[in-house]
């Protein structure tokens, strides 16, 4: 009877440990169907802009009057250690200069009215430039869909976090 009890309590285990890794595996695949992007986002492509005023490392004023923030980043911010070095970076790849930018089809304006997106200077990507050089770091959140930049940032930041670069300094 002991021995049937115990074969019983196995096989449970067994058939319990198999339902877990599979429904497991089933809901992860359903997390990262739901987290994927869409492969084509839409560009708001600009050639005729130039950024007129840096506020910090993430924050612009363009020619056309609006203000830019980078999207997937944050740099310091006034007063934090590393403000003046991030602004003084961004400062010194865009300022005066055209520059041109792309956007995330779901995330084009932020809560304050800011033009989110991605900055680039001659080909350059200045969010993911922050981050590698340890300026700013990078901003994901959980509920939303994977940004375009996404793999990228994550890179530079890990190699920043290395390197023991800027923010990453301990």
């Amino acid at each position: 009877m002991k021995k049937k009890n115990k074969l019983v309590s196995y096989i449970l285990v067994l058939l319990l440990v198999l339902l877990s890794f599979f429904g497991g595996s089933y809901f992860e695949k359903q997390k990262i169907k739901s987290s994927s992007y869409s492969p084509t986002p839409s560009y708001a492509i600009n050639q005729n802009l130039s950024v007129v005023e840096v506020s910090d490392g993430d924050t612009l004023k363009l020619s056309d009057g609006k203000t830019f923030r980078l999207y997937g980043v944050n740099s310091p911010e006034l007063k934090e250690p590393l403000f003046e070095e991030a602004k003084a970076f961004t400062e010194n790849l865009v300022l005066g200069k055209e520059i041109s930018f792309e956007q995330e089809d779901n995330y084009k304006v932020d809560k304050f009215s800011r033009t989110l997106g991605y900055i680039f200077i001659d080909g350059v990507n200045l969010n993911i430039e922050l981050v590698r050089n340890g300026l700013a770091r990078v901003v994901l959140y959980e509920k939303r869909a994977k940004i375009k930049y996404q793999d990228e940032l994550l890179s530079a930041e890990k190699t920043a976090k290395e390197m023991k670069l800027g923010v990453w300094k301990k």
